[in-house]
Parts: structure tokens; C-alpha cells; sequence
């Protein structure tokens, strides 16, 4: 039988049943997130201090602060290629909004150019010119 890894849990469900596995993660709760987000499994994950890492964002649009979790600060520390959508969960308007809208409070930079810098520290872990097109153009009809 074959086995996916999930992203959200990091246990092996089978793939003729992880479609629905994958939706009770991604269901939404009242406040607009999703139950569970990607990560990578606890053994891969950035393990050094986060002392300097920025943890909390305001959305310039409504001007609410987040605070992200750790499990996905130290995921895409480790790669910064993980979380391709470019998007962010704001609490103040419930919904997931452009990176480019939210900054850092501790730094005053976006989240998008973050980002970006930690993307040319590993070019290594870039995905290929068709996962890229393809995050495109899902986001076109976001």
C-alpha cells in the first residue's frame, strides 16, 4: 500500500484516504485559521536559539499583531522555500493576507523581504521553474 507523509502531522496515512486526512488539518476553525498548518517534522526544523528572530507581525491594513508560531518560524528558517504561497494568517482580519501587508514589530520589515533574503541564503533548496509556476497561478485565483 502505498503511504504519503503528511505535512501537517508528519504520520504515514494512506494514500487512498489522505484527501480527507489533509482536509481535517486545513478545515477552518471560527477565527478563520486553518486546524493545522505545514511544518516540517520536529527533526528537521531550524534547532539553534531564535534570540533575534522576529515572532510577531502587525498587518498594515487593520494594524493587528500576530504572533507566529514556533513550529513554523523554525521550519522556514530551515527552508525558506516551504511556504510558497506567500501569504500569512492575519488575527485581526481573519484571513490569510500578502506578506508584502504585514512587518515585523521587532524589525519594520515585511514579511515578503524577509523572506526573500532568507531565500538567497539557500538557493540549493529552490523548487524547480514548475512548482513556481503552478503556486502563480493558484494565487491568481486567490
Amino acid at each position: 500500500m502505498d503511504t504519503i507523509r503528511c505535512p501537517y502531522c508528519h504520520e504515514y496515512v494512506a494514500s487512498t484516504v489522505y484527501a480527507k486526512h489533509e482536509a481535517e488539518h486545513t478545515k477552518l476553525q471560527p477565527d478563520g485559521q486553518q486546524a493545522e498548518y505545514v511544518t516540517l517534522p520536529s527533526e528537521e526544523r531550524f534547532d539553534e536559539s531564535l534570540e533575534g528572530v522576529p515572532q510577531v507581525y502587525r498587518h498594515n491594513k487593520c494594524g493587528t499583531c500576530t504572533g507566529m508560531p514556533e513550529e513554523i518560524i523554525r521550519s522556514y528558517l530551515k527552508n525558506p522555500y516551504l511556504y510558497l504561497a506567500d501569504r500569512t494568517f492575519c488575527c485581526g482580519c481573519g484571513k490569510h493576507v500578502p506578506w508584502r501587508e504585514c512587518i515585523w514589530v521587532d524589525t519594520g520589515e515585511d514579511l515578503q523581504s524577509y523572506t526573500d533574503k532568507l531565500r538567497v541564503e539557500k538557493p540549493e533548496l529552490r523548487p524547480g521553474i514548475f512548482t513556481w509556476m503552478l503556486i502563480r497561478f493558484v494565487n491568481l485565483f486567490r
